[in-house]
């Protein structure tokens, strides 16, 4: 049976492998609100996560739990909570994380994170009405909203759907996201940049969106993040174009010649290349001698240069044929 490749269905037994994890809670320290209305999505501590009802997902602090679980309908006022009622049907907003053939990271509006997992109930457990479909969570990809519903049955069976919405959807009142331009791209977990508003900040990258985007400085991004205490936590990053203010003025002027240097004058103003085209030997001026640092005559390199031809940046080429790092392992 075919079925639409936007909307995603999982169903299990609850006695069996489990697909829905409590969501964690969030990392930074916050103060949580003592009143509120919705359902109960989880419970930790004294922490409730009610869906409202447009779906987005918020904290309440309560006094006590006792009698709490999820799709009970609740009102919290100072802290007391009172059970109004009770849902076979949660849906809540959230965004993916990350996701992979087993299972999916769920951001959600709270700042908290829900794991879902595409667990089997093992055939001689499952009834006919549990029957197992499979959920392609490579489908999924960071930077999604989604639309997840729970359904509960009278046996106990769970249900889980998963629709994929407009990735512009806003999934709750915690869910942060600038715009700006990159002033730091050197890489290693981190990088930085100046937002719309003129500040600047400092990203942790530790699942390397910069480089997967290709991204370089005076590059324009929307860069959707959470923290982690004081640290800015980059989720997605998507290049929007490129910044000619400022600094970045000229930037989109850039051209590189590529070559081998038969000069290098004493006191770093210039290097003299011998391009890779045949066209004639040409002496290029150095916007500043670091740029040279471990640049030697005969090395083969890739010379950018400015709108006023001059060489901001100069980096070796290896021409080897062989991207490994000397193991043999390479591909060509």
């Amino acid at each position: 049976m075919s079925r639409p490749r936007r909307l995603l269905t999982l169903l299990a037994c609850a006695a069996g492998a489990s697909a829905l994890s409590a969501p964690a809670a969030p990392a930074a320290a916050r103060s949580v609100p003592s009143s509120g209305h919705g359902v109960v999505l989880a419970v930790s501590g004294h922490t409730v996560r009610l869906v409202d009802r447009s779906h987005k997902v918020g904290d309440v602090h309560v006094t006590s739990t006792h009698g709490l679980r999820r799709g009970a309908v609740v009102t919290v006022h100072n802290g007391h909570a009172h059970v109004t009622g009770r849902v076979g049907k949660l849906s809540f907003l959230g965004r993916v994380v990350r996701s992979s053939g087993h299972g999916a990271v769920v951001r959600l509006g709270d700042g908290s994170t829900l794991n879902v997992s595409g667990g089997t109930p093992h055939a001689h457990h499952a009834s006919a009405s549990a029957a197992s479909v499979t959920i392609d969570f490579q489908g999924l990809t960071p930077g999604q909203a989604l639309l997840v519903t729970i359904s509960t049955d009278a046996q106990g069976n769970v249900a889980i759907t998963i629709r994929v919405l407009s990735s512009s959807t806003n999934i709750g009142d915690n869910e942060l996201d600038v715009n700006g331009v990159i002033t730091d791209d050197t890489g290693d977990g981190m990088f930085a940049i100046r937002a719309d508003d003129g500040s600047g900040l400092r990203f942790s990258d530790p699942r390397r969106l910069l480089e997967a985007a290709d991204a370089s400085q005076c590059d324009t991004v929307e860069v959707g993040y959470h923290r982690d205490g004081s640290t800015l936590v980059a989720d997605t990053l998507r290049v929007t174009g490129q910044s000619s203010d400022g600094a970045c003025a000229g930037a989109t002027d850039m051209t590189e010649i590529d070559g081998v240097v038969t000069a290098i004058a004493d006191d770093g103003s210039s290097l003299t290349v011998q391009p890779d085209d045949g066209s004639p030997v040409t002496t290029i001026p150095v916007s500043d001698s670091s740029v040279l640092d471990g640049i030697q005559v005969g090395d083969d390199v890739a010379v950018t240069l400015d709108s006023t031809n001059t060489a901001v940046d100069v980096e070796p080429l290896d021409n080897s044929g062989n991207p490994s790092s000397g193991d043999g392992s390479g591909d060509s």
